[in-house]
């Protein structure tokens, strides 16, 4: 089992930016700024990661990736730009 020490922090907080740059690859100018999936990357990272250590699950690092991945995949997904959805409006007409 995993502890909840500086080390571990370390750790998700790693996870979290590296999942985060990842995604803005994957998902280019269709999600979020690279600002927002990193700091999404790192929120989701920590919550998860600390609520699997506390409820004692083997392999919190894990659960913390694939969590964070999930977490910023649906927000990517249903990330709304106003600015597109006004501009295309307006081509329309």
């Amino acid at each position: 089992m995993e502890e909840l020490n500086g080390v571990t922090i370390y750790w998700l907080i790693s996870i979290g930016l590296i999942i985060g740059y990842i995604m803005e690859l994957i998902m280019g100018k269709r999600g979020m700024s690279l600002t927002g999936n990193l700091i999404g990357g790192v929120i989701g990272s920590l919550i998860i990661g600390i609520s699997a250590i506390l409820l004692n699950l083997f392999a919190a690092l894990i659960y913390a990736a694939i969590g964070t991945i999930a977490f910023l995949f649906l927000c990517n997904i249903f990330n709304v730009h106003p600015q597109e959805k006004r501009s295309a409006g307006i081509a329309q007409k």
